[in-house]
């Protein structure tokens, strides 16, 4: 007797009537038909996950995520598979397993990048936030707490400069809490027009730069380029371009500090 619904749930070898499963799910579309021929090839979608992870070339991509992508390869397969055409399900499955590892590492690489480079981009700003405030609290003359919360005023205008410049200086509030309220469509114009207004403020104080300038904050901040990357370009070392970027954003926040739509020096 064919196996029912519950004793598929309960973990009965579904192997025992594949073509019986078969038929029930592509003719009567029934679910858990659907779910225990999964169950079943599972092992074949880890099998195909191990061997694509055998050839590797990198460790960026951890066998869990081989694992996950092959799964939904195999589902894929299910879902599209056709016995009535005669062909076998593993022949069938098996290109759709692996191009589904395949295309999703290539998705996952280019993710981990963007965020590696994203991370190494943060540091740079970083590191030049607090160069650009030691010098700025040396030169002051200034000691002790007041040395400490000026360094500090300092470190966060550098990483304010550089939000504003990703474009990202205008950040809504229920972005940092899942409870907040959406704002209402006047105030969602308002911020809408606000960050317009900052953009054009930015774009022509960058202009106002020397060429060097220019040439490094939209580099970096633009096009997302590394301080190394850029100093190759340019043909000059890491340590000019940090220079150029601290000058730089030295003269961006003097500009906005005189415009009285954007003060960044309170």
């Amino acid at each position: 007797m064919p196996a029912t619904s519950d004793s598929i749930s309960d973990g009965v070898d579904a192997g025992s009537d594949l073509p019986g499963l078969w038929h029930r799910w592509r003719a009567d579309g029934d679910r858990d038909a659907r779910e225990a021929l999964i169950r079943h090839h599972m092992p074949f979608a880890r099998m195909m996950a191990a061997t694509v992870f055998s050839r590797r070339t990198h460790n960026d991509v951890e066998f869990d995520d081989y694992l996950q992508l092959a799964s939904i390869g195999l589902v894929e397969a299910v879902d599209r598979f056709d016995p009535d055409q005669g062909a076998q399900f593993k022949t069938f499955a098996s290109k759709r397993v692996q191009g589904a590892v395949l295309n999703g590492l290539v998705k996952l690489t280019e993710k981990n990048q963007q965020i590696h480079l994203k991370m190494r981009l943060r540091q740079e700003r970083l590191d030049a936030a607090k160069d650009a405030a030691r010098e700025t609290t040396d030169a002051g003359g200034l000691q002790g707490s007041d040395k400490l919360f000026r360094y500090l005023a300092e470190v966060g205008i550098g990483l304010a400069l550089g939000f504003m410049l990703e474009d990202t200086g205008m950040v809504d509030a229920e972005s940092f809490d899942g409870e907040a309220q959406a704002p209402s469509p006047e105030v969602s114009y308002f911020r809408q027009a606000e960050t317009t207004q900052l953009r054009s403020l930015l774009r022509s104080c960058i202009a106002q730069l020397s060429e060097q300038q220019k040439l490094v904050i939209s580099y970096h901040y633009l096009q997302e380029i590394p301080f190394d990357e850029i100093a190759q370009t340019m043909g000059v070392t890491r340590g000019r371009i940090s220079q150029l970027h601290r000058q730089g954003l030295s003269k961006l926040r003097e500009a906005l500090s005189n415009d009285v739509r954007c003060d960044v020096s309170l």
